[in-house]
């Protein structure tokens, strides 16, 4: 017969082996950076976190990310960029080399997204941008991708919009040239609507917060285009439309995705004019019917395209490590690298080698003072 004192032991052994068994797996710990404080807050920055924020709520309600055998909860690790690329460096290198994250997300502003793509490649940390739309954010990196379409992309399908839905002829740009955003969309806009044999009659410029433009928009006035391009931030193109208009102004205003900012638009000189979006709120799929709906019972009130894009983001990262069955920062890469037909809320997302996604743009209509859906332009 075996001792007692055997018996007890080889109980216990089992007791703590089943235990080891039963440990909780180890989370996943992903890194956020956006501007949560400042002026760009609350149109940029919190709904970015709020979307992502969602995506993880609804991916730990199942346990987690399951690979191996195990489900893994995902922990978020969020840092206030202040809409600074200095802070927003500092941030990335906390969270790389003291949090440990294996992935970065959000950084949805390319003047702070693209510094911070130089320090998540060097260290070797998958980034997923969820509203960078400078093609220099994912140039010449294998690591960096963005859930958002690039303003070359969006530059081309404005022009090709006004040229054969708008029927215009003729087109003026008044554009912050001191911001590569604004700088390098009105000139993708200027080329690609010459080559639809358009002709660019006017091309204006001014620097940041310059509220003067009369004498731009005067010269603008003398030649009369059917469409105005103003690739600018909210606040500019609000003062930019309605002086136009008190001059005598009348072209049809056209605008890239920077006017989803504007949470509210009481501008009446807005008013039938266009701009591009990666998504709207009354797109007619499944994943955005879901996501809506989710969005309103967490926090009480609709989503912007930006909650919708960081929401895609870590969604695509998610897609990543069940891919690879791995949540290492190599594996989440090669992952990202190898997307193909996401069906993500704001469209069906295809990785091309350089990190840049092949989907569908939003054309958004102003119409009692909301961006309402107008129409899908899908890429050639």
């Amino acid at each position: 017969m075996m001792p007692r004192f055997l018996i007890v032991f080889c109980c216990t052994l089992l007791m703590i082996l089943g235990a080891c068994n039963r440990q909780p797996a180890s989370e996943i710990p992903v890194g956020l950076i956006a501007p949560l404080t400042g002026e760009v807050a609350a149109t940029s920055g919190t709904p970015t976190l709020e979307g992502v924020e969602l995506a993880i709520a609804e991916m730990n309600e199942t346990g987690g990310l399951e690979f191996q055998g195990q489900k893994h909860p995902v922990r978020l690790v969020v840092e206030d960029d202040q809409d600074n690329p200095n802070t927003a460096v500092a941030a990335a290198n906390k969270l790389i080399n003291q949090e440990g994250v294996v992935a970065l997300v959000g950084l949805p502003l390319s003047r702070i997204a693209i510094p911070v793509s130089q320090v998540a490649e060097k260290a070797a940390i998958p980034m997923v941008s969820s509203k960078s739309t400078n093609p220099k954010t994912t140039q010449e990196k294998r690591y960096i991708f963005r859930a958002t379409f690039t303003d070359t992309f969006q530059g081309e399908t404005l022009a090709k919009f006004a040229r054969e839905e708008l029927n215009a002829d003729t087109a003026a740009v008044l554009y912050d040239i001191a911001s590569n955003y604004n700088k390098f969309l009105a000139e993708v806009f200027k080329t690609a609507f010459q080559e639809a044999d358009g002709e660019i009659v006017a091309f204006e410029s001014y620097v940041t917060d310059q509220n003067e433009v009369t004498p731009q928009l005067l010269a603008i006035q003398k030649v009369q285009p059917d469409v105005l391009f103003l690739p600018n931030y909210p606040v500019e193109v609000t003062q930019q439309a309605q002086q136009s208009r008190e001059i005598g102004l009348d072209a049809t205003f056209l605008g890239g995705d920077a006017w989803t900012g504007f949470t509210e638009i009481e501008t009446p000189e807005l008013e039938g004019a266009y701009y591009t979006a990666d998504w709207a709120v009354d797109v007619d799929n499944q994943q955005s019917a879901a996501f809506v709906a989710a969005y309103q019972e967490k926090y009480q009130e609709m989503p912007s395209s930006a909650a919708a894009l960081g929401y895609d983001a870590v969604g695509l990262i998610f897609n990543a490590i069940a891919t690879q069955q791995s949540a290492t920062p190599e594996a989440i890469r090669d992952g990202l690298a190898k997307i193909q037909n996401y069906q993500g809320v704001t469209g069906t997302i295809s990785f091309e080698e350089n990190g840049d996604p092949v989907k569908s743009a939003v054309i958004l209509r102003i119409e009692n003072g909301k961006g309402v859906f107008d129409r899908i332009i899908e890429p050639n």
